[in-house]
């Protein structure tokens, strides 16, 4: 038996990792206060159940669905809800099946399936309404950092960035996806959170239906250039890319998208979640959303131990960067995507006299 939060399941004849617990952690800070006994949710990928049923018993998220096309699976999550004393619709089928036969439209929906979210998406449209909330994970983390760059091509219709942004890079390809289908049902997405976190990239969307909501949405969307000379970087809003020129140091940048180059985080609910792990989970827990929500919300950081080995100086303290970037007046901030690693409104030149100033 296995206990997280305030639910005990077994996890015999479905899979449960425990390593995903801080993104579930996270998810039930996302919903709570949020949900009422009417808000109707969706927990699509059931697995043992433990999501959804730490959604009833901790978020108050009463109108619960659960779907689990594994026999196995569906039958533990039956067990699991029973043992909890949940009250939920537990189905056995597919998300696509479930999406097609049923008129019901979903407050939120919850995919979190082994490998990525693109077989999903599509259907997933067609159970939401104006102001649904979809939180989406993908593991596929190989093909969306750029290990499988024609995959990432076939699938998510970008090519990927593989070197240090490349965990950045794949969670504004997987917005960019979403983005992209989204339109295709009038909805615009506003990105509450986007996180990544031990190999699970996880997305916290609200849809907004409408033409202008969605063409909005999409003119967030373009490319991020690279400078492999001198680590540069720089992003365009556009629907075809440039052959793009460092501006530091002349030389030809590679280019990576179409990706999401709106914002990560809405403060008011990282904020929210901070609260609520101050008051429900443990420190290092807590100090990692405390990350995300100090993040400089821009898109892509600076690698200091990358920066270091190209100027061929010895490795620096990225806390000493900061303080150096601090006193010039930027901004400059940890990223949730490496700790070693800073975002900041300073361009590369700036940045590497800090370094140099702090070796």
């Amino acid at each position: 038996m296995y206990a997280e939060g305030k639910a005990k399941v077994a996890s015999s004849g479905a899979f449960l990792n425990p390593k995903a617990k801080f993104l579930r952690d996270l998810s039930v800070a996302f919903i709570a206060g949020k949900a009422t006994k009417k808000t109707k949710l969706l927990d699509a990928t059931s697995g043992t159940g433990i999501r959804g049923i730490r959604y009833y018993m901790e978020a108050g998220g009463r109108d619960l669905t659960m779907l689990d096309i594994n026999p196995s699976a569906y039958r533990a999550v039956k067990r699991n809800v029973a043992g909890n004393k949940v009250k939920a619709k537990v189905i056995n089928t597919s998300i696509q099946e479930f999406a097609n036969a049923t008129k019901e439209k979903f407050d939120f929906i919850d995919v979190d399936p082994f490998g990525g979210i693109a077989p999903y998406v599509y259907d997933i449209m067609k159970i939401s309404r104006d102001g649904t909330y979809l939180m989406l994970t993908s593991t596929d983390s190989a093909v969306l950092c750029g290990a499988q760059p024609e995959a990432c091509m076939k699938i998510y219709g970008a090519k990927p960035m593989h070197n240090e942004l490349c965990h950045e890079a794949g969670i504004r390809i997987m917005i960019g996806f979403v983005t992209g289908i989204a339109a295709q049902f009038n909805f615009g997405v506003d990105v509450k959170m986007a996180i990544w976190n031990a190999h699970y990239m996880r997305l916290f969307l609200r849809l907004e239906h409408g033409s202008s909501k969605a063409v909005a949405s999409v003119k967030k969307m373009g490319y991020l250039h690279y400078c492999r000379n001198c680590l540069s970087r720089s992003w365009e809003l556009s629907f075809v890319p440039k052959n793009a020129i460092c501006k530091n140091c002349k030389s030809p940048m590679v280019t990576a998208g179409r990706m999401w180059l709106g914002r990560l985080y809405d403060k008011s609910e990282t904020s929210s979640a901070l609260r609520y792990f101050e008051s429900n989970f443990d420190d290092d827990e807590t100090a990692l959303v405390r990350t995300i929500n100090d993040e400089y919300d821009a898109p892509f950081f600076y690698s200091i131990p990358v920066m270091t080995k190209k100027m061929g100086i010895e490795s620096v303290s990225p806390a000493k960067a900061l303080e150096g970037l601090h006193k010039k007046g930027h901004i400059a901030t940890k990223t949730q995507f490496d700790y070693s690693s800073i975002k900041t409104n300073a361009d590369i030149s700036t940045l590497e006299k800090c370094i140099k100033a702090k070796k």
